[in-house]
């Protein structure tokens, strides 16, 4: 009997040690082309600050005068928090200059990089002034 539930618990145990390894799993940023694309002029649809990513959404015109909506997914509310963002960063109808890094798919999807706002205030998805080789692992 005792052995039967000294079993019992470890097989619960390692349930849950399996079910928890998914919670330190993460995606990379391989989806994304390393060349950036600039959207000047970009009209601010939808800002969502939520975990585990924000998400802007915006209508802009490309280098090739094609407009599209673009989403552009940011960092966590947390990290993005320590890079000057809040809730009230932007709304809808705020107008922006962008650079992004695009999905390698062609859909209007991708990873933002710096946001240049018209008051001339500039963010960024990681901190400018730390060194290279500890960013993330696009290139620019």
């Amino acid at each position: 009997m005792k052995t039967v539930k000294v079993l019992s618990f470890a097989l619960v145990v390692v349930g849950f040690l399996a079910m928890g390894s998914s919670l330190f799993a993460h995606h990379g940023d391989a989806a994304y082309s390393p060349e950036m694309l600039e959207l000047k002029g970009a009209v601010v649809t939808e800002y969502a600050w939520m975990n585990p990513h924000s998400l802007i959404k915006v209508r802009g015109t490309d280098a090739t005068g094609e407009t599209r909506e673009w989403t552009m997914e940011m960092g966590s509310t947390p990290s993005m928090g320590l890079l000057g963002f809040s809730r009230f960063t932007m709304k809808p109808g705020d107008v922006i200059d962008v650079q992004l890094y695009p999905t390698k798919n062609g859909t209007p999807v991708g990873r933002m990089h710096t946001i240049l706002f018209a008051d001339g205030t500039q963010l960024f998805d990681v901190d400018p002034t730390e060194p290279r080789s500890t960013q993330a692992d696009y290139q620019e």
